[in-house]
C-alpha cells in the first residue's frame, strides 16, 4: 500500500485530496503499463544467448518478464550436472548449483526430474510453481538433452504480451478516453449481453441454445470453443440431472456427503480458563484501590452537598 501511494498522499492528506489522489495513483499506474505494453509489442530484447528456448520465450513474453527468463539463463551457467538416474522414461538429474555467501563458495543441489517422452521438467526448487516461470536448473537439463522448445503449458499466456486486459474497456474515473470507439463497443455489446443472459438462464433449454450460440459466433472470430456447461455428457457429468436408478443408500450418503457440518469440538491444551489464585500483595493492593476510590467518591459526594448548601444560602 505505501508503494502504490508513495508520492501520492502523505499523512496531512484530507479525505477529499485522498479520493482525487486515488485517482491519480491509478491514472499512473495505468498509462506505466500502456507504456510497457507498447514497448513489448514494438520492440525487441536482444538474446544473451544461441538457445532456441530463449527465443521461444523473447516471442511470447513481455520485456520485463523475458528479464526474468534471462536472468536465469545467466544463472546457468553456475549449474553442474552432478549425477543422473534413468528410470524408464523418467531421468532424475542431480543439479549442483555455486553462489556466494559471505563472501564464500557454497554449493546448493537440486533434483530435477526430466520426462524424455512429453519433455516436461520439474525441479525441487519449485520455482515455477511458485513465480510461473522456469528455472536455471530445468534449463541445464533441457540444454542437456538438446530440447529445442518447451510444452506450451510452460509459457503461461498471463505474461504474454499480447493478453487482452479486459479492465482497459471498463469505464473508470482515472480513464479519460469515455469517447473511445472499442470501449464504446464493448459497453453496447456487454449490455446486450446481460439482457441476453438474464432471459436465458431462466430455463435450461435456453441456457444451452444461446451458448452454443456464442460458440459458434466464437469460432467465427477466432476465438476457441468452451464445453457447454448446461449440455449432459461425458465431459461435464455434474450438468447431467441426477441419476434415481442407484440404490436409496447410495443416494442418501451422496446427499449427506455433500453437506458442510460444523468442525467438533476439541477441548483445547492447558489448563481450563477460571479466576486463577491471586497472591496476598494483590488482595492487598485491590482492597487499598476500593478503599480509595469509596473515600474519593465520599468526598466529591460531600462537596457537592456543601456547594449546594451555599448556593441555597
Amino acid at each position: 500500500m505505501n508503494a502504490f501511494f508513495d508520492g501520492f498522499i502523505n499523512s496531512s492528506t484530507s479525505l477529499q485530496q485522498f479520493v482525487v489522489q486515488y485517482d491519480n495513483a491509478l491514472r499512473q499506474k495505468a498509462e506505466k503499463e500502456f507504456e510497457a505494453d507498447f514497448a513489448s509489442v514494438n520492440t525487441t530484447i536482444p538474446c544473451g544467448s544461441q538457445s532456441l528456448i530463449e527465443r521461444q520465450f523473447q516471442l511470447h513474453y513481455t520485456h520485463a518478464k523475458f528479464g526474468e527468463i534471462q536472468n536465469e539463463f545467466r544463472a546457468k551457467m553456475n549449474c553442474f550436472v552432478m549425477n543422473v538416474v534413468k528410470d524408464g522414461s523418467i531421468w532424475n538429474y542431480n543439479v549442483k548449483e555455486n553462489f556466494l555467501w559471505n563472501g564464500k563458495r557454497a554449493n546448493k543441489f537440486h533434483d530435477v526430474l526430466f520426462d524424455s517422452i512429453t519433455t516436461t521438467t520439474k525441479c525441487s526448487c519449485l520455482l515455477f510453481e511458485f513465480r510461473g516461470i522456469l528455472c536455471r536448473h530445468c534449463f541445464l537439463v533441457l540444454g542437456q538433452e538438446d530440447i529445442d522448445c518447451v510444452p506450451e503449458h510452460y509459457v503461461l499466456r498471463r505474461w504474454s504480451k499480447n493478453v487482452r486486459r479486459r479492465y482497459t474497456l471498463m469505464k473508470a474515473a482515472y480513464n479519460q478516453s469515455s469517447d473511445d470507439p472499442q470501449m464504446q463497443r464493448f459497453q453496447s455489446l456487454r449490455k446486450r449481453f446481460n439482457d441476453i443472459g438474464e432471459v436465458a438462464c431462466e430455463t435450461e433449454s435456453a441456457a444451452q441454445s444461446v451458448f452454443d450460440q456464442f460458440n459458434t459466433i466464437a469460432t467465427t472470430l477466432g476465438l476457441p470453443n468452451e464445453p457447454n456447461p448446461f449440455r449432459c455428457g461425458d465431459d461435464h457429468p455434474s450438468a447431467c440431472h441426477e441419476d434415481h436408478s442407484l440404490p436409496d443408500h447410495v443416494m442418501s450418503s451422496a446427499h449427506h456427503s455433500n453437506i458442510v457440518r460444523s468442525p467438533i469440538h476439541v477441548k483445547r491444551k492447558g489448563r481450563p480458563r477460571t479466576n486463577r489464585l491471586k497472591s496476598t500483595v494483590e488482595k492487598i493492593t485491590k482492597r487499598k484501590k476500593t478503599a480509595a476510590a469509596r473515600n474519593k467518591a465520599s468526598r466529591n459526594l460531600m462537596v457537592c452537598i456543601l456547594q449546594y448548601c451555599v448556593f441555597l444560602y
